[in-house]
């Protein structure tokens, strides 16, 4: 039992350290090539200048684009998937087993019932 439980936790810790290490990787490009650029501030209160840290190069227009489609992907579209699939077979074991629950009579079982019932007493329901 001892050699069972000391594999799942290397599994378990072998997993961890390799979502850390993707997220590391997938950290890397933006951490390269963020800027530090000096902006001015058109605002109605206040007008001068401001330092502002932009995470993809401004003398590119696709930059911004496919660092938002990227951001979206990541964060939000591939997470979503993710966890979809993972409840989706939840809810499937879910069912499967609520279909075989020792405490539970299905309809297939009350009709077995009542013909035994009635098949023992020799009358017909």
């Amino acid at each position: 039992m001892d050699i069972q439980t000391s594999s799942a936790v290397f599994w378990t810790c072998l997993k961890a350290v390799s979502i850390w290490l993707l997220s590391v990787l997938l950290a890397v490009p933006e951490a390269i090539f963020s800027q530090v650029v000096t902006m001015q501030s058109h605002g109605d209160l206040t007008n001068g200048t401001f330092v502002n840290c932009v995470p993809y190069p401004l003398s590119n227009e696709l930059h911004p684009k496919i660092h938002s489609v990227m951001i979206f992907l990541v964060y939000f579209l591939i997470p979503l998937t993710i966890i979809s699939v993972y409840y989706y077979h939840i809810a499937r074991t879910l069912i499967k087993s609520a279909h075989d629950m020792p405490g539970e009579i299905s309809e297939h079982t009350k009709r077995q019932l009542n013909s035994n019932a009635a098949f023992s007493s020799g009358t017909d329901l």
